[in-house]
């Protein structure tokens, strides 16, 4: 079993002290944010029902005596704990809602989120990555609701030295995630594209029936060589059958200035603008036409400086807020 992460960062007296908790898997996201905004992160690696993760949790929480608490979710119960630990510690607290805590797409999530759905009305403020996001929170949430960009200028890439050709798919292994389709159309109409898929297959073992020479599943890879990976594409795809889903994955390339594919959504357009090319997860064609361009295409700089202006400017009015409400 992992053990706790802690990053920790020195308050001086009079700053207000942000603590940012993730229980079972930390995100690239809260990485990012807790560094941006000078947090405290804790991360309690734990299963359900989370026991371990919520003694930590109340521990720690109660020695930091934060100011501001940010809380990762999914997952349901460490929001429930927040808002009891907001009654004896007086903190603000900051729901940073990914996709999964909101959709129902396994039998946990509707288990372990969808009662817990309910509460995000009694947190601060409610941290969301898109606007279409909005949609889907509960009716006291919504006008708490700020738009909050993955930082993801933050990322410092690694150097790269391209010995080969491919197309790189870091995978979740989500069920909203193209990939039967993607990999069905590099194997038919893509005969000289070789893709790299990143991530643990066995979530979607089905999916290996795809592999080939030229599409090979990677496996679990370390930070280190995950970003190695990265910084040798000749390009990024990736994608999600839902229409409020963000892409980790896609601020990745950006941070690269790799070329980028995505499915086409009103959500990803609303956040990465004109920087990505964007195809039909369900039209086999569009996909082709993709794959194709990412080996061809090269990155707009003035799309991605575009993009960091509005981040650091969503990244900003988050800070604000929580300044406000510390105030």
């Amino acid at each position: 079993m992992m053990l706790p992460i802690i990053f920790k960062v020195v308050t001086t007296p009079g700053e207000q002290r942000i603590v940012m908790v993730a229980w079972r898997r930390l995100s690239r996201r809260s990485q990012l944010l807790s560094e941006a905004l000078g947090a405290e992160l804790l991360f309690f690696p734990d299963r359900i029902p989370y026991l371990r993760a919520a003694f930590k949790t109340m521990r720690a929480v109660s020695k930091a005596k934060p100011d501001i608490l940010i809380v990762q979710l999914p997952q349901g119960p460490l929001l429930l704990e927040a808002l009891v630990l907001k009654l004896f510690r007086r903190f603000k607290l900051v729901a940073d809602v990914h996709t999964g805590f909101l959709m129902r797409w396994e039998w946990k999530s509707l288990l372990l989120n969808t009662p817990f759905k309910r509460f995000l009305g009694r947190c601060d403020v409610v941290a969301i990555h898109n606007e279409k996001m909005r949609e889907i929170l509960p009716k006291g949430a919504q006008q708490k609701a700020l738009v909050v960009y993955d930082p993801w200028y933050m990322i410092e890439p690694v150097a790269g030295s391209i010995r080969e050709q491919y197309i790189m798919f870091p995978a979740s292994y989500h069920p909203d995630e193209p990939l039967d389709e993607v990999l069905e159309v590099a194997k038919e109409l893509c005969p000289d594209v070789r893709v790299k898929i990143t991530g643990n297959w066995k979530r979607r073992p089905e999916v290996k029936r795809h592999e080939s020479e030229r599409i090979v599943f990677t496996g679990y890879l370390t930070n280190e060589e995950y970003d190695v990976l990265f910084a040798n594409a000749s390009g990024i795809i990736s994608g999600t059958k839902e229409e409020y889903t963000a892409l980790m994955s896609a601020w990745e390339a950006i941070a690269y200035s790799k070329p980028l594919a995505i499915t086409d959504s009103q959500a990803l357009r609303e956040s990465y603008g004109d920087y990505p090319i964007y195809y039909s997860w369900n039209d086999k064609g569009s996909i082709a036409n993709a794959i194709n361009r990412l080996l061809e295409s090269t990155p707009d700089p003035l799309a991605r400086a575009r993009l960091k202006d509005r981040t650091a400017a969503r990244l900003k009015a988050l800070a604000s807020a929580i300044a406000q409400h510390h105030a």
